[in-house]
């Protein structure tokens, strides 16, 4: 057990594909997105990783898998890590909703901010930090690599600003977020949304033009 703290490095998993009309989507990665899980890789290879945990999610444990293999670790896997369940029969990257100016992007919005769901958004901003907590006391000194989802890292990032809840835009697809879980408790954000790891990805400049 770690007492003395750890950073914690949350990636969000690489681009998945969209699926419609599945009860409890669960969809694999494009090649972009695999190609943003190495590149991933890449930068893990280079800091004092000591631990790897993920979703149970595919296009979480597809984006750890690049990780866990340049550096010889094993993903553990935590469900409290997976996204939040809206119930929806569809997967379809929120940024290709907004794009498309999909109708039911405005009804996700209205649901995530009515008041009958404030207690299960408070349920599952639980779970997730306290699972994200959980892997940094049982990690050795050092990093802890987390890989999951939009919705786990920004309860993650609020937490680490004070239970202060943000208008945040989603992270990119890939991109690393730090956080200090210290031996007290105390959680204190280092960096939100990392992408220079990304941004050299030809497919990700060409999508920027």
């Amino acid at each position: 057990m770690n007492t003395g703290g750890v950073e914690v490095a949350l990636i969000r998993h690489g681009l998945p594909h969209r699926i419609e009309g599945v009860v409890r989507p669960d969809p694999v990665l494009t090649e972009l997105g695999l190609e943003q899980a190495r590149a991933v890789a890449d930068v893990m290879a280079l800091l004092p990783v000591r631990a790897i945990a993920s979703s149970g999610l595919q296009r979480a444990l597809q984006t750890a898998a690049p990780t866990a293999e340049k550096l010889g670790l094993t993903v553990e896997i935590h469900q409290d890590l997976a996204e939040f369940d809206n119930g929806e029969d569809f997967y379809i990257p929120i940024e290709d909703m907004v794009a498309e100016a999909d109708p039911r992007l405005d009804r996700w919005r209205e649901m995530m901010v009515s008041p009958d769901m404030a207690d299960t958004l408070t349920e599952f901003r639980h779970a997730a930090t306290a699972a994200v907590q959980r892997v940094a006391v049982a990690s050795p000194p050092g990093m802890a690599a987390i890989f999951c989802h939009g919705g786990v890292i920004a309860a993650c990032v609020e937490k680490a600003v004070g239970d202060v809840r943000l208008m945040l835009g989603e992270p990119h697809y890939g991109a690393i977020t730090r956080i200090d879980v210290g031996p007290d408790g105390e959680w204190k954000l280092r960096t939100y949304n990392e992408l220079h790891h990304i941004e050299r990805l030809a497919a990700y400049q060409e999508g920027a033009r």
